[in-house]
């Protein structure tokens, strides 16, 4: 996952997005408005949060919040990128459901559904982020599970966030979660971070399985060649040749940015160089033996 950067203040973003559209926010007004006047979500005229889309893309580096790929930029690339209710706007569906594959349960509520959604959040630009169809489409839709029970209409979303203490990580502006202090990684693998006890724990668990974390091959893909890449980079920093060691430093300073893809996967491989060279290296091997004709899946 990725956090909006820099996590900006609700006036900071409010400031980029009349930048961009200087007319939205009053038209975003007017349409919640009419929402909490019909206690339901019920779009007039067609919905506008597509036109500050490319706000959320530049704070995201144009990868999805959820799963790190990285998308199209704006020029061509706005239509892989899908606006992402993180409460959803229009009803709530009881998750996880029975037909999801691969199947997950759990022995703590998810939250009841419900009819009508967080409607009055439909325009709220603190609920926003840009996510791939893959996460947003397939797998988020209108599930939102939840510890505690749904709060009702106009709840602002700090508020939301302590009385129903969402399952799922949103690493949105400066009310959202940082989520390397909830998930890190084992090669490709998403794992709970160590530090993450009691309520933290629960949500990154719920957060991995939710978005498949582990189950995609396309994500697993992305981080098997961001680590070879990086493994190749690290042994290039011990050539004789002090030009070939700069440029690897400097290559290597980009791939652990925010703004390649799978940092977070990039920045626990060179964790874990430092601390345990013999697993890096069984890892780095089975990187190579999933990438090479034949793939397999890596442990």
């Amino acid at each position: 996952m990725i956090r909006h950067q820099p996590p900006l203040a609700r006036a900071d973003l409010e400031a980029r997005i009349d930048a961009r559209a200087p007319a939205w926010r009053a038209e975003a007004a007017k349409r919640t408005a009419t929402f909490l006047t019909a206690g339901r979500f019920a779009e007039p005229n067609g919905s506008i949060w597509s036109d500050i889309k490319p706000v959320y893309m530049q704070l995201q580096y144009n990868k999805c919040i959820y799963c790190e790929r990285v998308l199209g930029a704006e020029l061509t690339g706005k239509a892989e990128h899908d606006v992402e209710h993180f409460r959803p706007k229009g009803q709530v569906k009881t998750w996880p459901y029975a037909s999801r594959k691969p199947s997950v349960s759990y022995d703590f509520p998810t939250g009841t559904p419900n009819k009508t959604g967080y409607y009055w959040l439909a325009y709220d630009i603190e609920n926003y982020a840009c996510s791939c169809k893959g996460c947003n489409s397939d797998r988020k839709r209108d599930y939102f599970p939840i510890l505690g029970p749904r709060a009702a209409a106009p709840t602002d979303i700090v508020s939301l966030n302590k009385a129903e203490q969402p399952l799922l990580l949103f690493p949105s502006g400066t009310i959202g979660d940082d989520p390397a202090r909830f998930i890190t990684f084992l090669g490709v693998v998403a794992q709970v971070h160590p530090a993450a006890k009691g309520v933290d724990r629960l949500r990154a668990q719920v957060t991995i399985d939710f978005f498949s974390l582990n189950d995609r091959e396309e994500l697993l893909a992305d981080r098997a060649r961001v680590i070879r890449e990086l493994a190749s980079k690290m042994r290039q920093l011990q050539d004789k040749d002090p030009a070939w060691r700069a440029a690897a430093q400097q290559d290597l300073e980009q791939i652990l940015s925010d703004a390649s893809p799978q940092a977070a996967c990039a920045r626990a491989y060179a964790e874990l160089v430092k601390t345990d060279v013999q697993k890096a290296w069984e890892i780095y091997q089975d990187v190579q033996r999933y990438l090479s004709p034949g793939p397999r899946r890596p442990r």
